[in-house]
């Protein structure tokens, strides 16, 4: 999706948007989120990839080849468009906030910040985060989700927190298991996005 308002002749920012499992979808995550107009608004280009068989990163061999799917989806994304590559960002829905975890431990020193909505960190960290790069970090969670409680959300946060770094941490009070909308949680995620270009550590 390419806001009206982007200036093609001039580097945008770059937002993937990975839905959650299931009954998610590229088409259902726009409805729910409104990500589109909080593109619109701040002018950044925002891509909301497809899932093979309706999941991300679930087995050893989907893994390997979602983040292959990824590196080759920028890769085209940045030969189409002026992309500035110091402001590719990602973030997710419950899977697909798991998967932007995921992605930005693996591809640190690309992404340069990430957002994770619901989902939680994944077995592949049980012993720690260890990325190259100590990439900025929200994670959003409702105090009241029934699929993944909130203690998995803080005690990501405390993870993060103790490998050095930058988090932001979002409890939404009575929310289950969706997107926060009436916290304005759109808002929110671009400002830390906008705050946090790639840097080079």
């Amino acid at each position: 999706m390419v806001p009206n308002s982007v200036d093609l002749t001039r580097s945008a920012p770059l937002v993937i948007a990975f839905h959650g499992m299931l009954i998610d979808s590229k088409d259902m995550m726009p409805k729910y989120t409104l990500l589109n107009s909080t593109a619109e608004s701040h002018k950044f280009i925002l891509v909301y990839p497809e899932a093979v068989g309706k999941s991300w990163a679930l087995a050893l061999d989907k893994t390997i080849n979602d983040i292959g799917f990824f590196d080759a989806l920028l890769a085209k994304l940045s030969k189409e468009y002026v992309i500035d590559a110091d402001r590719v960002y990602v973030l997710g829905m419950s899977n697909g906030g798991y998967f932007a975890h995921l992605l930005a431990k693996e591809r640190s020193k690309v992404i340069a910040a990430m957002a994770s909505h619901s989902g939680p960190l994944g077995l592949q960290t049980l012993g720690g985060i260890h990325a190259e790069r100590k990439f900025p970090v929200m994670i959003v969670h409702g105090d009241k989700d029934n699929i993944f409680p909130v203690s998995f959300a803080r005690e990501n946060r405390d993870k993060y927190q103790r490998e050095g770094h930058n988090v932001k941490y979002v409890e939404v009070a009575g929310l289950g298991h969706g997107w926060a909308t009436k916290s304005n949680i759109n808002e929110s995620i671009w400002e830390f996005f906008a705050a946090h270009p790639r840097d080079k550590r």
